[in-house]
């Protein structure tokens, strides 16, 4: 009889780096697979498996069409092999065929029910941190809060404590390292590498033989008891992403001539670089001390508010939170609310004293040592006390990780509906239009809250908007948090990275970056000394965090920092989609790379198809010269 119970959601995914084309306002492709972190989540739950033999057992969820939830159903189940998996194995399927006009949280009904159906209820669940719009993590912070379980997002190390009453669960955070033991039971939201794998294991001919065999739980909404949810958004327009890269390309001469070429580009003729002038940080303004005025929750009446939530590192109010906050305050004025700016934080008076002086018209803020870490049960329970229990009408989130999984508890939570990753918002008949990007930036979206929603909530790419302009005098009110939150979570063990220096990935204005080309450590003094001629930050691909040349939190892409610089110089770095999702927004791209072929070159403004080892002294001299530096 097994121990502990694991869930693994598997959805049909399309394939986002084949062919796709839009059908009607839907998306479509020719091929549907196990979405990349789904599939992390399912190699997890098998290996766990394997570790503890007749410990655990397995059931396998998944929602759509089907055709494609047999597929991938039978594809995981050969992964299993279960006459050799040392435990038990369930594998239940609802076959949806309007499964692409459903919205994530249509779907989190849908899994609610068929979670409540099982026999065993899970311990453990494993949601890939996608939804049915690609990697925008709906469904597993909105499952967690229906299910009334915490959820705990890019978990990199899972283990089982004895007893199967906990795990044992590291995080990146930042450049630092954080481990916890988490009580069970819980639902982890995986992405691209977690144990030391970042990919499933292969299927064998015994194994595909074995899953066709398998019989798997057929469920349906008459089953559940339910009928088809109704859905909370609605696509009203999806194109393609145009490209109006300049498409430079110089791959012959010497490496002077390449680089005087490059330079004639994007300073005579783009005007991309301003040899004028120094950089600096948009939106600062001197900090000064706040005269905070205490009063009592339902008098602050904040439910009527648009809501801004606060990103911020405890003492300082970080620029995406200005840049959010210029984006709301369009739709303030537009839907005639206030603009008010939520500081959560272990201590809010730094964080208070620096945003105090910016265009808000109320800043309320709670402390409690809860708030030390990001947590969303300590996040939600908070604002359900400064709101004194009403029901919000918008909040907006800073598209961070954290954020996304806020912005979807928050929606689940007040049963409302919530647009992720905008780089655009709209106001029509009093409900959000967003602009986003969705498919690994292939497809531009403009997607609306349907109406008679009463909870509006966004996730706003603050890098699509200018900060919000630092002339203001808001009214600063502090509120006591009447009780703590509940924490599942203990720190066990709390591991500092190397702090890094200079402007903040998100916030320069430039961003030197370098990949698996730069073919090692050592080799990343180049590009801090081209950043530092620039005024800018370096960043990094995946790959060369995962190699440990450069800390964690300089890693761009989808599982990292998204950056909007006014210049990308991309050096030794392939263009992975999962990299491009991170930096496609920036205003300038320069790459450098040898082959010719490589998908970077495609989204490039300049391409230099050479070793960055021939060109990188007369780059470095030509900027110093330019600069004056």
């Amino acid at each position: 009889m097994s121990k502990v119970n694991i869930a693994c959601l598997i959805a049909p995914m399309i394939d986002t780096e084949g062919p796709m084309n839009v059908n009607g306002q839907v998306l479509d492709g020719s091929k549907r697979i196990i979405g990349k972190y789904g599939e992390i989540g399912l190699e997890t739950a098998i290996t766990l498996g394997s570790e503890h033999p007749n410990d655990v057992h397995l059931d396998i969820l998944s929602v759509g069409q089907e055709k494609a939830v047999t597929a991938i159903q039978q594809n995981a189940i050969a992964m299993i092999q279960p006459a050799a998996h040392p435990g038990t194995l369930g594998v239940h399927a609802l076959n949806i065929d309007e499964i692409e006009n459903q919205d994530p949280f249509s779907i989190v009904d849908i899994l609610v029910a068929m979670i409540e159906k099982l026999e065993k209820r899970p311990d453990l669940i494993f949601a890939g941190r996608e939804s049915s719009d690609y990697a925008h993590g709906v469904v597993g912070p909105a499952l967690a809060q229906r299910l009334g379980m915490p959820y705990y997002s890019g978990v990199n190390e899972l283990s089982f404590n004895e007893g199967y009453g906990s795990v044992t669960a590291s995080f990146q955070q930042g450049n630092d390292k954080i481990v916890y033991d988490i009580a069970l039971p819980a639902i982890f939201g995986t992405t691209d590498w977690l144990n030391g794998k970042d990919s499933a294991r292969f299927t064998s001919l015994k194994g595909v033989m074995m899953a066709k065999r398998f019989s798997r739980q057929q469920m349906s909404l008459a089953d559940l008891g339910i009928e088809l949810p109704i859905t909370r958004t609605e696509v009203l327009q999806i194109e393609p992403v145009k490209s109006n890269r300049k498409n430079h390309r110089v791959d012959e001469g010497e490496p002077a001539d390449k680089i005087a070429r490059t330079m004639t580009w994007l300073i005579d003729e783009d005007k991309a670089l301003a040899v004028e002038g120094k950089s600096d940080r948009s939106g600062d303004s001197q900090a000064t001390a706040v005269n905070w005025s205490s009063e009592d929750t339902a008098s602050l009446a904040l439910a009527d508010d648009v809501l801004v939530i606060a990103d911020h590192d405890g003492q300082h109010l970080r620029k995406s939170s200005l840049q959010l906050a210029s984006a709301m305050a369009n739709v303030a004025t537009s839907l005639g609310k206030k603009l008010t700016l939520i500081i959560l934080g272990q201590s809010v008076e730094a964080v208070g004293s620096d945003a105090s002086s910016h265009s808000f018209d109320r800043i309320v803020a709670m402390e409690n040592e809860s708030f030390a870490k990001p947590s969303l049960s300590a996040y939600a329970h908070g604002l359900k006390q400064l709101l004194a229990d009403k029901v919000p009408s918008v909040i907006a989130v800073v598209a961070s990780d954290f954020g996304r999984d806020l912005a979807a508890h928050l929606a689940s939570q007040y049963a409302g509906a919530v647009l992720q990753d905008a780089v655009g918002l709209e106001v029509e008949n009093g409900r959000l239009v967003a602009s986003r990007v969705v498919a690994n930036a292939r497809f531009a979206m403009k997607e609306a809250v349907k109406a008679g929603t009463t909870t509006q909530i966004t996730s706003v790419r603050a890098t699509a908007f200018d900060p919000i302009s630092a002339s203001g005098t808001p009214t600063c009110i502090k509120v006591s948090m009447t009780d703590s939150p509940s924490m599942s979570a203990v720190v066990k063990e709390f591991i500092a990275g190397v702090e890094s220096k200079g402007i903040p990935l998100n916030e320069a204005r430039i961003v030197v970056s370098g990949g698996r080309g730069m073919k090692g450590a050592e080799n990343f003094k180049h590009l801090d000394e081209l950043a530092e001629i620039l005024g800018g930050a370096v960043g990094a691909s995946r790959a060369v965090t995962d190699l440990g040349w450069v800390p964690h939190n300089l890693q761009i892409g989808q599982t990292g920092t998204t950056v909007a610089p006014d210049i990308y110089i991309a050096i030794g770095i392939s263009g992975a989609i999962q990299h491009l999702t991170g930096m496609l927004d920036s205003k300038y791209i320069v790459a450098i790379n040898s082959d010719a072929e490589a998908p970077i070159h495609q989204h490039a403004d300049i391409s230099i198809v050479d070793r960055w080892e021939n060109v990188m002294a007369d780059l470095i001299a030509a900027f110093r010269n330019a600069l004056g530096k």
